[in-house]
């Protein structure tokens, strides 16, 4: 009787869109798996610059979830044959994806990879040179940091992570104990303050605008078995992705067996050396079929507009030499001018208010939740109400805020950066991820940023500028964030018939998991090996440049330019006029998310890519 009654549970749970207690364990077990495979291949495999990395994580569509998925996938097909009671439907295995890309994501720029090395380095690289201790480590909260902030520099704890164990010697985890709760604590607000913008976006993202969602297409056929098409056109699919297989399977050969020859993935495209011409610099030209197949599921308008504006990068960058502009990359993000950059903030203020001011039917719909008790579908069919939703984003703000003010910030300071995160930033790049599918996002700008555009960022004093040089390079300089994550998994569950409040029910399992994991995981391996030998890009190279930063304002080598406001304000008003045109003429093809990120490292690098993405879907759909 007992069993009847277990089968009859089980069949209940999967016909409302719930997923049965053996598939949520299988989902962790590939959560510990995600996060010991991540840490190898992005630390200890990866040992070179961002170039040359092997990034299984670092993805809004992380490799390593993609690879749990196609075994679970392979796992199915035999269960289907075996023990067909057994077999995962399609909810369970979009549900194991979503908790293994989660883990992908913390465990690499989503949180961990960064986070470890950010807290460890100013011990151990300050010297009387750089002036790091008395200028800023000094500055900072015990409770921040594994090192004592007021002792001597290259402390045990940090000179035995970036130089490894001694004989005889042990980590010592009773240093890492109160500074991992502490930014455990601020990144488990963050992630549901995520979750809660989520919930209030979803419908007006996914059902109002009817967003493409790219990211999403590859999971969701592959769980509901999609792939399984006709003959002829199985042969087309297998031929695809035979191409880049080969590609990139010749070239991971010719790194372990040097004989083997190699295609050349990245180059540059060089312009004379005289004036105009060199002030466009190189272009870079790289190849990614993944961008290709992306690029092919955008709307046209936005596929154009993704190549297009990275070109105008370079045009302006002509204009502005032959004018006697005197070029300054952006301090900590090195790919854009800061005529550029300041542009692209403006722009991204302007795609955030225009994305506000289409929403305003569904907003007054959420809003008014907060008055009257709402029992309708359109809120129960979110993984937690409207109500919970903004009360939830309204205490997780002031609780980071409140966070922020412990290690030693201004209470409106900290406000002032965390809403210029959440909405520049965490928005932005989700909205980003949703309507263009880019699968790494890397903005030119940090909140820091915005403070200059009307005061010099030495007026913050250290009292604020020390947290953030801890803050920013963790969580704002490379934006992989679960937001994005969390709004595709809205989209998937719809094509899996999954209950999103069982989906939310796994992610509050599977994050403090894969957090946990990750920092036992990263520890041992930068212990045992010693940082310094591992990735030196994300180990040491981008946490550095935060405290140099720091640095140079402290000494007084700043200076306010008030120009910033009129490249911000001229990208403002651009992005507005590019909104407007869209509304008015129906073949405007210039889509302002395009510009907003034209100057982004995955614009710069990837424009060939999106280009070639969008004239085979124009062929196609032109000659079909």
């Amino acid at each position: 009787m007992s069993e009847i009654r277990r089968v009859a549970s089980e069949t209940n749970a999967l016909a409302s869109g719930g997923i049965r207690l053996f598939a949520l364990a299988i989902g962790l077990l590939t959560v510990v798996a995600t996060c010991i495979v991540v840490a190898y291949s992005e630390l200890v495999v990866s040992r070179s610059t961002s170039g040359a990395c092997l990034l299984l994580g670092s993805s809004q569509i992380p490799p390593a979830a993609v690879a749990m998925l196609l075994a679970m996938v392979g796992i199915n097909w035999i269960l289907k044959r075996l023990a067909p009671r057994w077999k995962l439907t399609a909810a369970e295995l979009g549900s194991i994806y979503m908790m293994s890309a989660a883990a992908a994501l913390i465990s690499a720029f989503g949180l961990t990879v960064l986070l470890l090395p950010t807290t460890a380095l100013g011990n151990y690289f300050a010297d009387p040179q750089n002036k790091w201790q008395p200028q800023i480590l000094s500055h900072l909260p015990q409770w921040m940091v594994p090192f004592d902030p007021h002792g001597p520099e290259k402390q045990f704890v940090s000179k035995a992570f970036f130089e490894g164990l001694g004989t005889g010697e042990t980590i010592p985890w009773s240093n890492w104990v109160i500074p991992l709760a502490a930014w455990s604590l601020f990144a488990l607000l963050l992630f549901y303050l995520m979750a809660c913008l989520v919930a209030i976006f979803r419908k007006q993202w996914v059902e109002n605008e009817r967003l493409s969602f790219p990211l999403v297409q590859l999971p969701l056929e592959m769980c509901t078995g999609g792939m399984a098409v006709k003959t002829r056109d199985r042969r087309l699919m297998w031929a695809g992705a035979l191409i880049p297989f080969l590609f990139h399977g010749m070239n991971g050969l010719a790194n372990m067996i040097p004989t083997v020859p190699s295609v050349n993935t990245w180059s540059m495209i060089s312009f004379p050396a005289s004036p105009p011409w060199s002030y466009m610099g190189g272009i870079p030209l790289t190849i990614n079929f993944t961008i290709i197949g992306l690029t092919y599921l955008l709307p046209l308008d936005v596929g154009f507009s993704m190549w297009f504006f990275p070109l105008f990068v370079r045009f302006q960058n002509m204009v502005a030499g032959s004018l006697g502009y005197e070029f300054k990359g952006m301090p900590t993000m090195l790919v854009a001018n800061e005529f550029i950059a300041y542009q692209s903030m403006g722009a991204a203020v302007a795609v955030c208010a225009s994305l506000m001011w289409f929403a305003r039917p569904h907003m007054r719909t959420v809003w008014q939740s907060m008055k009257y008790a709402s029992s309708n579908k359109e809120d129960g069919a979110e993984w937690m109400s409207y109500k919970h939703a903004l009360v939830g984003s309204a205490v997780s703000f002031v609780l980071l805020v409140t966070w922020c003010a412990m290690a030693g910030m201004n209470v409106w300071v900290s406000a002032f950066m965390m809403l210029a995160f959440v909405l520049l930033i965490l928005i932005m790049m989700a909205r980003c991820v949703a309507e263009v599918g880019t699968p790494m996002l890397e903005g030119v700008f940090r909140p820091l940023d915005l403070w200059s555009v009307v005061a010099m960022k030495s007026t913050l004093g250290i009292s604020n500028l020390a947290p953030l040089a801890m803050i920013s390079p963790i969580f704002m300089r490379h934006p992989r964030t679960l937001m994005a994550l969390f709004m595709d998994g809205m989209k998937l569950s719809d094509g899996i018939k999954l209950r999103r409040a069982t989906l939310g029910t796994a992610m509050v399992i599977a994050v403090p998991l894969a957090m946990l994991v990750s920092y036992y995981v990263q520890l041992k391996i930068c212990y045992a090996r010693g940082a310094m030998s591992l990735n030196n890009f994300l180990i040491w190279g981008v946490p550095r440049l935060h405290l140099m930063e720091g640095s140079t304002i402290l000494n007084g080598y700043e200076k306010f330019n008030p120009a910033h406001s009129v490249y911000f304000m001229g990208g403002m008003l651009f992005t507005f006029f590019l909104y407007f045109m869209r509304t008015r003429y129906w073949w405007w093809p210039f889509h302002p998310i395009g510009y907003a990120a034209g100057a982004w490292w995955s614009g710069s690098i990837w424009w060939a890519m999106f280009f070639m993405g969008w004239l085979l879907k124009s062929l196609i759909l032109r000659y079909g």
